[in-house]
């Protein structure tokens, strides 16, 4: 409607040049987000969901509406004039209100005006739905819908909820009763079941409401009533059921779409399944309770595929309505992102019912693989350059803002976005609420800190607990790690290492497992050079073989060493004249590391995989990288040199050597992998005596566990030969299981006991840094306010969530010929930096740039970014 408004507004426009103040009556709102409430218990597996959390086979038509009525009184806290009065720019502050924590107040509150609003809201009727405080936690749940759970006591404003002029707050409120009546008839018949009370559906419904009110506030969706349009509800049923369809939020045209389950060679381009993959195709699929899946098998298994095809299988039998793919880093989700997206054409050639596949990653905006641009003058609306604009704008919904991730229908992303929905954050319970009804696919599980495991065991047990369905993947999981996730006691060392390998273990009412052969093994001789510390010993190891024509990788785990290296490579070639064996990336020779912008990475992913990937062309080269090749590239070096690192990491990375049959070169027939290592061999050297570590070369800062390290170089030493995928359960036991650590322990002395003492108090605090931060559906919701003073996303759900965004005030040129305006700065090398700092001292050279953030200078060229001064890398 145009103009001032005449009654309570729920939604507006402000005017503007040429343009009247437009405005949306509140309770035309309230039908638009109740009947979004509807469509998504009609249309989705949310109503199956939340029956399991009530202890329910399903809810009862009865129970369906009730909560369709709570869901309309999301907003009545916006009938208080407080409110009301932000519509008038001449209205001062201190008459102007919000309408959640308002309305809280009066609805838990007690006095005249608490006993007005529950009259008005003829609360005494629905009584009869369940006990008073059932009714009191999903109303709470409903109000409380803005992202934040809160609790108050403090006495209402009465002033709020006096009768000023023509607007009378009661009067509204009795209205919107009025009306909620009539379009749930069904709710006021007396019997029925009672509403469920459980903390858990409690919870679960205000997530609910939370992803209703965002498809209720869709203003293209659900447009602004205008004179004469009538009972607002009808026009909202349909205005929701449509939206549900053309977001990809409602399955149900997907999975008419397939007459019989979808084949493996009909999604994956005729392939036949590997082992792995044809057992995870024959677990059960049993439509009564929840599951577990846990996968683990050898780089180059083929896991990604085995988990799309269990979607979709699950997707066919009804059993999820789509699936999140959880990665540990952004770039494994940008790697991973296309191979799901290629599945998913094939599984459902006909667009119309295709489900959109979102790339859940910060920064980006990209559905189908098209990417949408932010309007210059309006951040929350996206442009998507397509000719069917339209249809991309409900395609890509879920992934125009972050907090609606998990709600896309499918959506591959990083394990961050799948820990907030246990933290204490804004729409947490959005998250948490979203995910119920999706497969939950954790990739490289191993990868997780003592604080991200816990808070996935939290996420777990929650989406179990609501029927859900879970798999995680691993080629290096330990029996620790396994044992707490199927709720089991932990092996003894001699057992967890006799357990096969690769294999499926499944958890439904018991655990079921499978073993799974593979399909090809190899034989990896280790070699130790105690050079970790030698840039140029490295360098000069590396252009030897790539002279005789091979592929080399040359892991370092820092990026202070892979770019001292990568600098010593180039002064080597350099002095003979030939540059042409140096990694490059559109002509420019760089290395590969987690310190560029996002163009530059994407680039650099492209241009290694088309130098080291399947298709590789012949000749030597060699790569200088950190760990963001060990993971999801599709790499096939000939021969590996790698610092000294965790065993589970090693055979990551060793997944990288000879992982494609070819015909290989004269001398590196067999795969080789040289370890580099410190020139000591005492380990105890790089403990402190208060039992931290301080060594360098990133053993005791990115791998602080030197029991770890020093397991893991006596595998290495009492098996110069490894066999992968045969070894690798007993290389994990030896280097990660309690047992190996605490006999090192014992053997090495005093030193090494405070060492141990100082990881697994670090662990433990973390686990109980994890546990304060999150909150629990086993507690009432009233019970769990979240903290108001965080505004943001900061309780990290990593190491690395206190990075900092570097943004310019205009796009520079950069390395590759690929200009950037972003980039991503760690934690460490921002530490000090104001929270407001912005990049000062901008110098564009002709091949580099140069700023200053904080107190500290950086370049960003070809080698990434980095201090201006070597010696202010914290790296190490």
């Amino acid at each position: 409607m145009d103009g001032f408004p005449t009654t309570f507004w729920g939604k507006f426009r402000p005017a503007g040049e040429g343009v009247p103040l437009r405005w949306h009556p509140l309770a035309d709102h309230c039908a638009d987000v109740a009947a979004s409430l509807e469509a998504l218990l009609e249309q989705t597996l949310f109503r199956r969901r939340l029956a399991s959390l009530a202890g329910q086979d399903d809810l009862e038509p009865r129970q369906v509406a009730r909560l369709c009525v709570l869901a309309a009184f999301h907003d009545i806290g916006k009938f208080n004039l407080g409110f009301q009065a932000k519509i008038r720019q001449d209205a001062p502050t201190s008459e102007k209100a919000g309408h959640v924590t308002e309305a809280v107040a009066v609805l838990l509150g007690y006095g005249q005006v608490s006993a007005q609003f529950r009259q008005a809201l003829r609360l005494e009727e629905m009584l009869g739905w369940g006990s008073e405080d059932a009714l009191a936690e999903l109303l709470l749940a409903s109000i409380c819908h803005h992202g934040r759970p809160c609790s108050t006591r403090d006495n209402p404003n009465r002033r709020l909820w006096q009768q000023s002029g023509h607007l009378d707050p009661f009067a509204g409120i009795r209205d919107l009763a009025n009306r909620v009546r009539s379009w749930f008839p069904l709710a006021f018949e007396s019997g029925g079941l009672p509403l469920p009370q459980t903390p858990a559906f409690v919870h679960a419904y205000a997530g609910l409401v939370m992803l209703a009110d965002w498809i209720g506030s869709d203003e293209k969706t659900f447009r602004y009533s205008e004179p004469g349009d009538g009972d607002r509800i009808d026009f909202a049923r349909k205005a929701a059921r449509a939206f549900l369809s053309n977001t990809g939020l409602d399955p149900s045209s997907a999975r008419r779409s397939w007459h019989v389950p979808p084949t493996f060679a009909t999604v994956f381009d005729g392939r036949a399944p590997r082992s792995a993959q044809a057992e995870v195709a024959e677990l059960p699929l049993l439509p009564s309770g929840p599951s577990l899946t846990i996968l683990e098998a050898e780089t180059g298994a083929g896991k990604t595929e085995a988990a799309i095809f269990r979607y979709l299988l699950l997707h066919h039998a009804g059993m999820v309505d789509g699936m999140y793919f959880a990665l540990p880093t952004r770039t494994a989700a940008t790697q991973i992102y296309g191979r799901v997206q290629r599945a998913i054409r094939n599984a459902f050639p006909d667009p119309s019912v295709r489900p959109p596949v979102v790339l859940a990653v910060p920064g980006y905006l990209q559905v189908d693989g098209v990417e949408g641009q932010r309007a210059l003058l309006d951040r929350f609306e996206v442009l998507w350059n397509d000719d069917d604009a339209e249809r991309f704008r409900y395609r890509g919904w879920a992934a125009e803002n972050t907090k609606r991730y998990l709600a896309a229908p499918i959506a591959v992303g990083t394990i961050d976005q799948v820990l907030l929905s246990s933290l204490q954050v804004s729409h947490a319970h959005l998250r948490a609420t979203s995910l119920l009804r999706q497969l939950l696919v954790v990739d490289e599980v191993h990868a997780s800190d003592a604080y991200m495991s816990r808070l996935l065991d939290i996420v777990l047990k929650r989406h179990l607990g609501a029927g859900g369905h879970a798999l995680l993947m691993s080629a290096t999981l330990g029996a620790a790690s396994r044992a707490r996730f199927l709720d089991q006691p932990l092996p003894t060392l001699s057992h967890a290492a006799e357990v096969p390998f690769p294999a499926v273990f499944h958890r439904t009412n018991g655990v079921l497992v499978r073993s799974a052969p593979s399909v090809r093994s190899k034989t990896v001789r280790l070699r130790v050079e105690p050079a970790i510390g030698e840039p140029e010993a490295i360098a000069a190891m590396a252009l030897d073989a790539a002279r005789r024509g091979a592929k080399v990788l040359v892991l370092r785990n820092t990026v202070r060493d892979c770019i001292a290296t990568q600098l010593a490579l180039e002064r080597l070639l350099a002095e003979e004249g030939n540059t042409g064996l140096l990694f490059r990336c559109l002509e420019e020779p760089a290395p590969h590391h987690a310190r560029f912008a996002r163009e530059h990475r994407e680039a650099l992913d492209h241009a290694l995989e088309a130098a080291f990937g399947k298709s590789r062309p012949d000749g030597g080269r060699i790569v200088v990288a950190t760990q963001t090749v060990q993971q999801s590239l599709d790499l096939d070096a000939d021969y590996l040199l790698t610092d000294l690192c965790p065993a589970d990491v090693l055979l990551q990375r060793i997944g990288r050597l000879h992982r494609h049959e070819r015909r290989r070169l004269e001398g590196f027939e067999e795969p080789c992998a040289v370890i580099l290592v410190p020139s000591t061999r005492n380990l105890a050297e790089f403990i402190r005596d208060d039992g931290t570590a301080s060594g360098a070369h990133g053993l005791g800062k990115v791998y602080p566990d030197l029991r770890i390290i020093e397991a893991t170089w006596r595998c290495i030493e009492s098996r110069p030969v490894w066999t992968i995928p045969n070894d690798n359960r007993a290389l994990v036991e030896l280097a990660t299981h309690p047992e190996a650590l605490s006999t090192i322990v014992s053997e090495l002395g005093d030193l090494w006991l405070r060492h141990a003492a100082k990881m697994e108090g670090a662990q433990a605090a973390e686990r109980g840094v994890a546990m304060l931060n999150a909150y629990s559906w086993k507690r009432p919701f009233s019970e769990q306010p979240f903290p108001t003073e965080i505004k943001d996303e900061r309780i990290a759900t990593r190491l690395g969530a206190d990075d900092r965004r570097v943004v310019f005030p205009e796009p520079l040129p950069g390395p590759f010929s690929i200009a950037f305006r972003e980039l991503t700065l760690p934690g460490y090398l921002a530490r000090g930096a104001a929270a407001d700092a912005v990049p000062r001292e901008i110098e564009v050279l002709e091949d580099s740039v140069h700023f200053t953030f904080g107190e500290r200078a950086f370049v960003y060229d070809r080698l990434g970014l980095r201090p201006f001064r070597s010696e202010d890398d914290d790296a190490d």
